[in-house]
């Protein structure tokens, strides 16, 4: 199986940050947005104390990959996480997606070819955005 990101939200951490802040301000979240984005020391500092109980929080994105499987390797996946959304191409080629949330619960409850491209694309949008922060996963 053959995993490649193509497309995510962008400034996806400040997307995160404000919905954490959003349960506890009385600021729109908009303006939150806003100022986070202008501000990545914050973002980090908001992420780094950031223990993930229900994973809420990562439900304010999108991520597209492009995946070269079989049906059998696509039905493998939708019987795992019933979250992600195939689309087929052509005869081994589909569009997936999913949010944050759904991608990261796949990870942490399976190991297997899908889940380590999903960690690692995952990972080069953290090397990306911010310097390669990591939320700690409780």
């Amino acid at each position: 199986m053959k995993v490649e990101l193509i497309e995510h939200t962008t400034d996806l951490e400040p997307t995160i940050a404000t919905a954490v802040l959003t349960t506890a301000s009385k600021s729109r979240p908009s303006n939150l947005f806003q100022r986070l984005r202008g501000d990545p020391n914050r973002v980090a500092k908001i992420l780094s104390r950031l223990e993930v109980q229900h994973g809420s929080v990562f439900d304010h994105n999108r991520l597209c990959w492009r995946v070269e499987a079989t049906d059998k390797e696509v039905l493998d996946v939708l019987m795992k996480n019933r979250f992600f959304t195939f689309t087929r191409l052509d005869d081994s080629t589909w569009l997936s997606s999913s949010n944050l949330r759904t991608a990261i619960r796949y990870i942490q409850d399976n190991r297997d070819a899908f889940s380590e491209a999903l960690s690692e694309s995952i990972f080069d949008i953290s090397l990306k955005s911010l310097g390669g922060l990591r939320v700690k996963m409780s």
